[in-house]
Parts: C-alpha cells; sequence; structure tokens
C-alpha cells in the first residue's frame, strides 16, 4: 500500500522511446514472429491489405487562419525560450493579433479586408525573421521547430513581385498535375501554347503533399476522395494473414501523409514483408493498388501474384466500341492490328506521365470507309484510331487481367479481399484508430501498431482452431450449434 507506483510521464517517456526508427515495426515483428513458430501465421500464404484515413489531433484551419496561427506558435515557443528577447522587441499590435488563438470567427469577413490582414500578418512575419537574423539574435532562437515551420508556411503563403512587394499567393489551380510541368501544352489548333500545366513561375500555394495545413503538426496534410470524404491527416495501411483455419492476424501497418496513393504504399509494403520473409504468395488488394506495373513487379521481384482489379478502359465505361484489348499486336513487326483486319504503320515510343508509352497510329485513309469508325475512334472529323499501348509485359498483363476480373472465378477468388475492410471497421470502431492521440506520423505510426497488436491479442483469444469462426458468440448461439452438430452426429 506504501508503494508510490510510477510517474505518469513513464508511458510519455516509453512512447518517445517506441517512435525512433523502427521500434514499433520490431514490436509487431516480435510478436508475428512468435505466432509463426507456433503455427497460427503461415510463411508464404495468403494476405489481404486495405488503407483508411486517419485524422490528426489538430482542427482545420483555412489560409489565413493558418498563417495568423503560425505565427502566434512562432512567438509561443520564443517566448518559452528566451522571454527577454521577445519582451524587448514586441509591440501593441503584436500582442493585439497574436495574443490568443487565431480563429476563423474573430478574422475580418470582407474579402478585401482579409487579403489586408493576411498581407499584415506576412509583413509581421518578415519582421520577425529580419530581427532573428540580426547578428545580436541568439542563434539558437533560429533552430526552434515552429521558428522553422514559419518559415516554410511564410515560403508556400507569400511570394516577392518584381517590386519587391509582399504578395500573397493565388490558390493552386484544381487541374494542375505535377507529371504534366514538364510537358508541352497545346491549343485547341494543336500549336504549343507554352511549358507546364499551368505556367511554373506562377505564383501558387503548393500541392497538398508538401503543403503545411497546421503548424501545430506540421506533418499532417490535408487530402480527400471525390464523393467519399475530405481530412486532414494520415493513411493507415493493413495488411493481415487471411489463410484458411488460421486467425487473421495483422502482420505489417503503414502510416503514410494523407495525399499518398495507395499505389505508392505498395511496394515498401512487399519490401518489409520480404526482408523477414513473410512476402504471401497471393496478396488481395483494391484498385487503388493495382497497376500492370505493380502486378509485373510484385511477381519478378517479390514472387508475389497480386491480385486485384485493374482500371477498364475509358470506352468501356463510356459507350460500346473497340477497347484497346481487342486490338492484336505484332511485337516482332512493331504494328497493331484493329478487329476488322487493318493494320497500322510501326508504332513510335513516346511518354505519358512520365512513363514509357507506345503510340499508334491508324492512318485517316484506313479508317474513313470504315463502317465501325464512329463506334471505334468515337470522332466525326475523320481522325484514324489512336491507341497507346504499354511495353510488351505490361500490356499482356492488363490484357489478361482485364478479361480474367469478368469471369465468376476470379470474383470468387477476389471476395475473400473483403474482410479486410472488418479488420478496417473493427480497428476504427472498437479500438479508436481513427483519430489520432499524438501529433506527428511517428507517434501516429506508434499509435496504429499498437492497435494492431492489441487486435492481434483479442483475435487469438477469439479463435477456435476447429472452426473457421474467429469472431466471438453469444452463449445461446454457441447452445445452437453445439445441438445441431450433435444432431448431425446422431443422424450419421
Amino acid at each position: 500500500m506504501d508503494d508510490p507506483g510510477f510517474d505518469f510521464s513513464v508511458l510519455s517517456e516509453f512512447r518517445d522511446r517506441m517512435a525512433e526508427g523502427d521500434r514499433a515495426d520490431r514490436l509487431l515483428a516480435v510478436m508475428v514472429e512468435r505466432l509463426v513458430e507456433a503455427g497460427l501465421v503461415k510463411r508464404h500464404g495468403r494476405q489481404r491489405t486495405d488503407s483508411t484515413h486517419i485524422l490528426a489531433a489538430v482542427r482545420r484551419l483555412d489560409r489565413i487562419e493558418l498563417v495568423g496561427e503560425t505565427r502566434r506558435a512562432a512567438l509561443e515557443e520564443l517566448t518559452v525560450t528566451d522571454e527577454e528577447w521577445v519582451a524587448a522587441r514586441i509591440t501593441d499590435e503584436w500582442a493585439r493579433r497574436y495574443g490568443r488563438p487565431v480563429r476563423y470567427d474573430r478574422l475580418p469577413k470582407e474579402t478585401k479586408e482579409r487579403e489586408r490582414y493576411a498581407l499584415t500578418v506576412g509583413e509581421d512575419g518578415m519582421r520577425l525573421f529580419h530581427a532573428l537574423l540580426a547578428p545580436d539574435a541568439p542563434a539558437r532562437l533560429r533552430r526552434l521547430p515552429k521558428v522553422e515551420v514559419l518559415r516554410q508556411v511564410w515560403i508556400q503563403q507569400y511570394w516577392y513581385d518584381e517590386t519587391g512587394g509582399l504578395r500573397w499567393r493565388g490558390p493552386k489551380q484544381t487541374r494542375d498535375r505535377l507529371s504534366r510541368r514538364s510537358t508541352d501544352r497545346r491549343s485547341a489548333s494543336g500549336a504549343t501554347a507554352g511549358r507546364g500545366s499551368p505556367d511554373p513561375a506562377s505564383a501558387t500555394v503548393p500541392w497538398s503533399p508538401v503543403e503545411i495545413v497546421s503548424p501545430h503538426d506540421p506533418q499532417a496534410r490535408f487530402s480527400h476522395k471525390p464523393g467519399k470524404a475530405e481530412w486532414v491527416g494520415y493513411k493507415d495501411h493493413q495488411t493481415e494473414t487471411c489463410d484458411e483455419g488460421l486467425p487473421n492476424v495483422i502482420v505489417h501497418v503503414a502510416t503514410t501523409p494523407a495525399p499518398e496513393q495507395d499505389i505508392d504504399a505498395l511496394e515498401p509494403i512487399h519490401a518489409d514483408l520480404a526482408a523477414r520473409d513473410l512476402a504471401p504468395a497471393e496478396h488481395l488488394v483494391d484498385g487503388g493498388y493495382t497497376t500492370p506495373a505493380a502486378i509485373h513487379r510484385a511477381r519478378t521481384e517479390y514472387g508475389i501474384d497480386l491480385v486485384g482489379p485493374v482500371r477498364v478502359g475509358p470506352v468501356s465505361r463510356s459507350r460500346p466500341g473497340f477497347n484497346k484489348e481487342d486490338f492484336h499486336p505484332n511485337w516482332a513487326e512493331k504494328t497493331l492490328t484493329c478487329p476488322n483486319g487493318a493494320t497500322s504503320p510501326p508504332w513510335k515510343p513516346t511518354l505519358a506521365d512520365g512513363q514509357p508509352r507506345l503510340s499508334v497510329l491508324f492512318p485517316r485513309a484506313v479508317c474513313r470507309p470504315c463502317e465501325d469508325r464512329l463506334k471505334c475512334t468515337g470522332n466525326v472529323d475523320g481522325k484514324g484510331r489512336h491507341v497507346l499501348l504499354l511495353p510488351q509485359p505490361l500490356q499482356e498483363i492488363q490484357n489478361r487481367v482485364r478479361k480474367e476480373q469478368q469471369t465468376r472465378p476470379w470474383h470468387d477468388r477476389y471476395a475473400l479481399r473483403a474482410g479486410c475492410e472488418a479488420t478496417v471497421s473493427e480497428t476504427v470502431h472498437a479500438h479508436g484508430l481513427r483519430h489520432c492521440r499524438y501529433r506527428g506520423i511517428a507517434k501516429t505510426h506508434v499509435q496504429h501498431v499498437l492497435t494492431a497488436a492489441g487486435t492481434n491479442i483479442i483475435r487469438l483469444h477469439q479463435h477456435q482452431p476447429d472452426s473457421d469462426r474467429t469472431r466471438d458468440t453469444t452463449r445461446f448461439t454457441r447452445l445452437c450449434r453445439n445441438l445441431s452438430d450433435g444432431t448431425r452426429t446422431r443422424t450419421t
């Protein structure tokens, strides 16, 4: 009774140590390795992966709130570090603007007034930078984390024009694509309109993968799924086993920035699993993880059969007609034959979104007299059909998977992937995975790993070796099942 126990800060220190390097991942790896030795996890078996969005432990800010709150957070940290230095430079205007948290309802309402306020905050930030860069300023103040965040936010939100005036950056271009920045844009007449889309010199805020949206968690990012959700935070990718007769064990957890596409997380997942000799023979994923290149790389580099739908051709989605897989390539002659027997001239290598492609253009003289021209080309001005092929191994994979995913056996095989959505639901609703308890991607990843480890413990407790059921049941349900089993035994 006299034992004082331990101070609560010990848990905080433990979490900080777990966030260092790959310690959290090693904890889950040790658990999985013990389960492999016990025969509860099968090496090179069947696994499935799914992702879900994670909400950061910060509120969402608009751009004006962001710059004001970033300025205030920097002043707070500077005051804690050297109060005398801040007191000698703070003004009444600074105290009025940054003396309390910057909130939307306290900001100007008119558009012009809001822009003037944003420029005023920007000028205040530049004055602070000049003070920090002065020869008599302590060097340690320039290295503070919130000061570095302030510097990055100012670069992203402000710019200097040719006259040396501070300007507020414009909003992002909704049709802007990073992969097309280095390609020529063409006008309606076909002439080159300029380099990049849009003009790389335009002063707009950066894309979501690099744009800081909160000074209190500078690693959190904004993302959205059209028609589903938009959030500030991260993504969690969970990979679990799904072998018959064994418990479904989460063997890998990946935490990524919110805007990062699922396909970009697949390669690190496979590499980590292969390094632990846990790469599956069959990996079930949804369409966000699959491309012909991903299927080919998984097979050739890791020996993994990646099972998931690939995107269908645009003609298939919009109207009936000839798809790319209806054409027959001659890889030796570098020609393409259409379903009606016309053969194209040799194709030409090109690039699409920075990736190698093969451009096939049928002559107008061949396509104009064809009865299926409108159904094939989709245009009324007599142009020939243009087909963009992938390199041979990728094109063969695309044609094969597009054909297979229309069949019943493929759907029966792929149906097992849906169980991973139940795992996401369990970790989100039963264990609070959706909301970050900490700030920063390292500590958030610790939360995800510990949640996965706890989920595994619960599932192992609920696992019934002689049944394919892993979910706990009520006593009445068990009684009914036992009675049913007894009836079948007496009948036989």
